[in-house]
């Protein structure tokens, strides 16, 4: 007669939860079938939402001339300088960013369905107020790029080690759609004709400078934030 076989004895940590919850008797939970945010991401979500509101209102200019007299007589040299603004720009794009490069594609995504929500609810927190009218303001398609902008942003941000050179391709390909979705907007609102041509350097040829601006200052905030608060 053979000698009777033993179950083996599995060890207590390499029992599974739904194991345990079986020989317990208790419910097994399903599994999501889409992911949630946790709290974190909810958390630098709000923080983005906030920079892209108070970036929308933050605007910057650039000098329209040079110093006017430079006086060599005395040390350290007199300047003279007539500040009268020029070019200017917002830092709402920058914002939009910056969301992405420390929050993630989840909170970067989730911030700026809020902040199109809020504004088409009618806050003015958009460049020219709020509403639902938005919807056919021509700068429509860049607003609704703003989402999958800090989505992409956020994803190439957090695929590689915190890095200046990898922040800005990330910021970038970010910037690159928010004008792609903009340019087809116009496009799906103003049809092929010289008032296409005319609205694209208004809306991405004339604030392309200041948004690479933005840029340059996004990939340093974003690299000293990440590597102070996330390394």
């Amino acid at each position: 007669m053979p000698p009777t076989q033993r179950a083996p004895v599995q060890n207590p940590s390499t029992l599974s939860t739904a194991g345990v919850r079986n020989t317990l008797g208790l419910p097994v939970p399903r599994k999501r079938r889409l992911p949630l945010p946790t709290v974190v991401e909810l958390l630098w979500a709000t923080v983005a939402l906030m920079l892209t509101i108070g970036g929308t209102l933050c605007r910057l200019a650039l000098p329209d001339r040079l110093p006017q007299t430079v006086v060599l007589d005395s040390w350290p040299p007199l300047v003279q300088w007539v500040w009268e603004p020029g070019y200017s720009f917002s830092m709402q794009v920058a914002a939009v960013l910056l969301g992405g490069c420390i929050g993630g594609p989840v909170a970067g995504g989730l911030a700026q369905v809020a902040y199109l929500a809020i504004g088409l609810a009618g806050f003015p927190v958009f460049t020219d107020g709020g509403g639902l009218t938005y919807l056919t303001h021509p700068q429509a398609g860049y607003l609704i790029a703003f989402v999958p902008a800090a989505i992409c942003t956020g994803y190439l941000a957090f695929r590689c080690r915190v890095g200046l050179n990898w922040l800005a391709t990330s910021c970038l390909c970010g910037l690159l759609i928010i004008h792609a979705g903009g340019l087809v907007g116009l496009c799906l609102r103003l049809g092929w004709g010289p008032e296409l041509g005319l609205a694209a350097v208004r809306f991405s040829g004339f604030p392309l400078l200041g948004q690479m601006i933005g840029v340059l200052l996004t990939v340093a905030a974003g690299w000293l934030i990440r590597k102070l608060l996330l390394s």
